[in-house]
């Protein structure tokens, strides 16, 4: 889509150029943006954005109506009062897109502008007007209190597979030594067995020679 606004045609006669609506604060936020009404600036994090003159009209005229739905024909009134527009569509969705582009913003997964089908625009973003000059924008508090809360202490990936290893080393051993022992056990009450079978034939031996002399006598 070209950025290029399409060409305008004056009309005789028309109003001057109105001027931006009143707001009940000097600053408006949203997300991580601060908007200095008064000086007609924009800023991100604290850091000052540069803005077309028409692009941070268009942002002021969806902050004044934030949660409700902005015509087309609205914003051309909004934007350019003075002109009759040749082609419409074509000025109001280059200055849109121009907005959301500074606003890292898009259609398909919007955050602040979204586009309602065959009626206009709606700012969905939360919206707050102060006159503190002191405040953070809404994304930047909310950054500001995370970081303030103590977060667990992750333990490296490598010392969790050592602690593993070393867990499954000590169960190996203790595996290999229940087996030496039982092998242990069992030779012994192998040897034990021999021995005892052994010494029956002799005990029989000699019990048969004892009855033998019985009866010569």
């Amino acid at each position: 889509m070209s950025t290029q606004l399409a060409p305008v045609v004056r009309q005789e006669g028309d109003a001057s150029r109105q001027k931006s609506v009143g707001f009940p604060g000097r600053y408006a936020r949203f997300g991580n943006f601060q908007v200095d009404l008064q000086r007609e600036e924009l800023y991100q994090d604290h850091k000052r954005i540069k803005v077309q003159a028409q692009v941070y009209r268009a942002l002021l005229l969806l902050l004044g109506r934030a949660g409700d739905i902005v015509s087309r024909e609205d914003v051309r009134k909004g934007l350019w009062p003075e002109v009759f527009l040749v082609n419409l569509d074509a000025n109001v969705n280059t200055t849109m897109n121009k907005l959301r582009q500074v606003l890292g913003d898009s259609p398909e997964r919007a955050r602040y502008i979204e586009t309602m089908p065959r009626r206009g625009y709606s700012f969905i973003a939360a919206v707050e007007f102060t006159d503190r000059t002191d405040t953070m924008p809404l994304g930047g508090a909310k950054a500001a209190t995370e970081a303030a809360i103590p977060q667990p202490q992750r333990v490296p990936i490598s010392h969790r597979l050592s602690a593993v290893m070393r867990m499954a080393g000590f169960l190996l051993a203790g595996i290999l030594l229940g087996a030496v022992l039982m092998f242990v056990w069992f030779f012994v009450q192998a040897r034990n067995h021999r021995v005892i079978e052994s010494s029956r034939p002799a005990a029989g031996a000699s019990r048969s020679a004892q009855h033998a002399g019985r009866i010569r006598a």
